[in-house]
């Protein structure tokens, strides 16, 4: 019994590791992230250049695209666009924040144009 609880207490945190250790990986490397990593293949006319966690449920993303670079709000529900900007020289146009944005980040997002502008 004793060499029972003893390979248990040290099983235990190596499984709880190891399911923490997948859990992140998973999650920094998602399906489809790898396929930015190939340069051999074809080239692409959309890319997603960055990608900042918001929370649970939200990100922000910035997209490249016909010369463009767009930030995107990105939630479980929809996308909207926050701001557009050529890809060469930075000038962006800024659209209001998005109601389905919560206060905080709906904050956050003001802040940061007040800022920039």
């Amino acid at each position: 019994m004793t060499y029972y609880i003893i390979k248990l207490l040290i099983m235990l945190p190596i499984m709880g590791g190891m399911i923490y250790g997948s859990l992140w990986l998973y999650r920094k490397y998602q399906p489809g992230m790898m396929a930015r990593l190939d340069m051999a293949g074809p080239q692409r006319e959309l890319k997603v250049t960055e990608t900042v966690s918001m929370g649970v449920s939200g990100k922000l993303a910035v997209v490249e695209f016909a010369g463009q670079k767009i930030l995107l709000s990105v939630t479980r529900a929809r996308i909207d666009t926050i701001a557009c900007a050529d890809a060469g020289n930075g000038s962006a146009s800024v659209t209001p924040p998005p109601a389905a944005l919560a206060g905080h980040n709906r904050d956050l997002l003001a802040a940061l144009r007040e800022r920039g502008a």
